[in-house]
């Protein structure tokens, strides 16, 4: 990884990978495993060479081919050295690379995860005030914490509150994408229909702010729905009546 990077201390290997996107950190750590692995077979085979050699030195007795057999055992003792060398260098760089898709990962997730608490507690009205995730086996759970410090699974959520998470959770990837300059319409289609008053109240702010980074739609068959987003939001809702179905 340090040949690959083009770079000959530790320090400039980790200023090398800062920056770097997933899939690039993604495809350099496939690249080191290939070379780990290729410098763990040298490895083997210069040791298999060199015990080889060691046995073919004690079976002979001439002193021209004790010689030969001493030189050929100095040959290969360096390239065991150099392809252990080598090797040492590849597993620290598939460690560095590893540290830095981890901390990557990390980084663009804890954001997410923010920008969805936030969400979340203001369609909840604070009722839930944060997310965490537990690892379970080889993935992970979404806990939400209620005002009490109390963690839930979402199944154990009532439907408008994980109507509610799911729409935290959108909203925080839309505006995700949108601090990176994408900008999508953003569709819900009548989620809103198992929340209260004061529910609904919050989720049309978030609509509202939602929008204010890109196009926002809302579809309902509701009335009150309109009625409260005009109530609730700075800018006034378009309304597009769809002719009803014949």
């Amino acid at each position: 990884m340090l040949t690959t990077l083009d770079a000959t201390d530790p320090d400039a290997v980790r200023a090398s990978l800062e920056g770097a996107s997933d899939p690039d950190l993604t495809a350099r750590i496939e690249a080191a495993e290939r070379d780990l692995d290729g410098a763990e077979r040298r490895v083997s085979d210069a040791v298999e060479a060199r015990v080889g050699a060691e046995r073919d030195l004690d079976a002979v007795t001439g002193d021209a081919e004790i010689a030969l057999l001493t030189e050929r055992k100095a040959v290969l003792e360096l390239q065991i050295e150099e392809t252990a060398l080598q090797y040492l260098g590849l597993s620290f760089g598939h460690r560095l690379a590893d540290e830095a898709i981890r901390r990557y990962r990390d980084t663009h997730r804890s954001a997410m995860m923010r920008a969805t608490e936030a969400a979340f507690a203001d369609l909840t009205a604070g009722a839930y005030t944060g997310l965490r995730s537990r690892a379970d086996g080889d993935g992970e759970t979404l806990l939400a914490l209620d005002h009490a410090g109390a963690a839930k699974q979402v199944q154990d959520l009532s439907k408008g509150t994980r109507f509610q998470l799911y729409l935290a959770l959108r909203a925080a990837a839309h505006a995700q994408m949108a601090r990176q300059g994408l900008s999508l319409p953003f569709f819900c289609d009548d989620i809103f229909e198992t929340f209260d008053e004061d529910r609904t109240r919050a989720a049309c702010r978030v609509m509202e702010r939602i929008g204010r980074s890109g196009q926002a739609v809302y579809l309902t068959h509701h009335r009150h729905v309109v009625e409260i987003a005009r109530e609730v939001c700075d800018s006034v809702p378009r309304l597009h009546e769809l002719p009803a179905r014949q």
